[in-house]
């Protein structure tokens, strides 16, 4: 067996457990948001779509990658091969979009409005939902339409842009895309949070000047919207990290440098671990929502806690 062989088994272990655990805990949080939807803060409406977007990775483009390395050949052929790249871009391009509408929101939140709701209402977040998905799969159609086009890369593991191209246009496509996909969603992130920093430093020293209560009151506020972002900060980072490699072998490739086969799909297959990384942190970190899984999901419903009247004890509304 050859060096590219046994790579490419690993390739589609890593892809077949991120497909495992992608769509068992995107289920998870899909089921427990829309079994207690009554309960939702605006924003998190923001958390249901973004594991919306990572349930469609994990459940119809991995598949795709993974049936190529069972059957030696793209599902559909060729078109296979393109729906696949698409999906990856335009599911990931969704997710990237939504975590810069968070930032934005936990920055407007703690600089125009600091009180316990979100600066978004309900109406506001849906209109983001909305813009993000429209914004990110009208960057991903170009190479379906014309504009660059999508093919196999690396070992033929995975398939994505094909970035060697030096056409003008295509060229054009990937600066565009480039910026529109990473280097726009963060320097958004970035921004926010160094004003949420800044803005929090500058309200803890004009509170200090004030009576007791009003600096008890103000500091609560703050402290619980600051740990909220960043915590929000830590999933920002986990998307992030596993897609920058990948990156910067996008950008070495366009720029001309001679980027090993290997080392490309290497990269690739490892930016799917986003996938399945924000739903497990959004279990980890957020008490309430591990509350409220207990409690909606059949398999825990004999922890559920009752009241003396008999009925479910009730708790505060989900929220960012």
């Amino acid at each position: 067996m050859d060096t590219i062989s046994k790579w490419n088994i690993i390739f589609v272990t890593v892809e077949f457990t991120v497909c495992l655990l992608g769509i068992t805990f995107n289920t998870l949080v899909i089921y427990t948001i829309s079994k207690n939807i009554y309960r939702l803060s605006p924003p998190t409406y923001l958390i249901l779509s973004i594991a919306v977007s990572d349930f469609l990775s994990c459940s119809i483009a991995l598949p795709l990658s993974i049936a190529k390395h069972l059957q030696k050949e793209w599902p559909f052929g060729v078109r296979g091969c393109r729906a696949h790249a698409f999906l990856i871009s335009f599911l990931a391009l969704v997710s990237i979009a939504h975590l810069a509408a968070i930032s934005a929101g936990k920055y407007l939140t703690i600089t125009r409005s600091l009180s316990r709701n979100s600066y978004f209402n309900k109406k506001k977040v849906m209109l983001i939902i909305l813009f993000s998905w429209m914004y990110s799969l009208g960057f991903s159609l170009g190479p379906l339409v014309g504009w660059s086009r999508y093919g196999p890369e690396g070992t033929n593991a995975t398939c994505s842009v094909q970035w060697r191209s030096y056409l003008p246009a295509d060229q054009a496509y990937f600066g565009t895309v480039t910026v529109a996909r990473y280097f726009l969603p963060l320097t958004v992130i970035t921004f926010c949070y160094y004003k949420i920093h800044k803005v929090s430093r500058h309200i803890v020293v004009n509170t200090s000047r004030m009576g007791c209560l009003a600096v008890t009151a103000t500091h609560a506020l703050l402290k619980r919207h600051r740990k909220s972002a960043m915590y929000f900060l830590t999933i920002i980072a986990a998307f992030l990290i596993p897609w920058s490699p990948y990156v910067v072998v996008s950008f070495l490739l366009v720029s001309g440098i001679n980027i090993s086969p290997l080392t490309t799909s290497s990269c690739s297959v490892f930016a799917r671990i986003s996938f399945f990384v924000n739903p497990v942190l959004y279990t980890i970190f957020h008490r309430r929502f591990r509350r409220r899984l207990v409690r909606s999901v059949p398999i825990t419903r004999q922890n559920r806690v009752v009241g003396p009247t008999g009925l479910p004890s009730t708790s505060r509304s989900l929220a960012l």
